[in-house]
């Protein structure tokens, strides 16, 4: 059943607009996954019903995250609860820790698939998740350079994934109300653009893509505390 359910969920995160495109950026699209592209379920992988109340997300908190390459501070959103207590939830959990940000361009970098996980005998499949979504919330934050956004899960836009999020090289104001905006980067901002393009063959194949993951930029943990 945990496999049965893994596939699900692996299928329906391929709706992302992560892994589907982004847009006002076609020069370069997001991997896309044709059904027998799908790796094998990662038995590693835990997955959860839905997240537990960790903090409340109305009041301001700050999210330390620590890398391979250094500090990275956010100071997240009070008007988007359930996807900030859903990050905190998640990084109590250590669900975060030795993950990679597995998709870098110029638009942003996007990390949270547990199974691009360096400590892991995994394969990075870009599609990863914690077991459960979340809905869109209309949050103030627009996507402007360092916000960190939650991106949609199908056409509708009513869903956003539960642990997969980006965090933004540059402004595009026309996804403002199609996923959620739950933070922005505060410093760490040279750690960011440090990072040149990167994508996993596993992910997908092509020219520019590598075997491993071991130039990536890495979260080793995450702490989410009271501002």
């Amino acid at each position: 059943m945990f496999y049965v359910f893994f596939i699900i969920v692996m299928i329906a995160s391929m709706a992302a607009v992560g892994l589907v495109g982004f847009s006002g950026s076609t020069n370069t699209p997001a991997p896309v996954f044709s059904d027998e592209d799908l790796p094998e379920p990662t038995p590693f992988v835990l997955t959860y019903p839905a997240p537990a109340q960790t903090i409340d997300g109305t009041q301001p908190h700050v999210a330390t995250i620590e890398t391979n390459m250094g500090t990275i501070e956010v100071e997240l959103a009070t008007d988007a609860p359930n996807a900030v207590n859903s990050f905190a939830f998640l990084a109590g959990k250590g669900f975060y820790d030795g993950t990679a940000f597995f998709f870098v361009n110029d638009y942003f970098a996007q990390a949270g698939d547990p199974t691009c996980n360096l400590a892991e005998d995994a394969i990075c499949s870009g599609v990863g998740g914690p077991g459960y979504i979340l809905p869109r919330e209309d949050s103030a934050g627009a996507h402007e350079q360092w916000a960190i956004v939650a991106p949609a899960l199908g056409a509708s836009g009513d869903d956003v994934h539960g642990s997969q999020f980006r965090v933004l090289y540059q402004d595009d104001l026309r996804l403002d109300g199609s996923e959620t905006v739950f933070g922005t980067v505060t410093s760490g901002q040279e750690i960011l653009e440090s990072l040149g393009s990167f994508l996993p063959c596993s992910v997908a194949g092509g020219d520019g893509c590598v075997d491993d993951l071991s130039s990536a930029l890495v979260i080793e943990t995450i702490e989410v505390r009271p501002a």
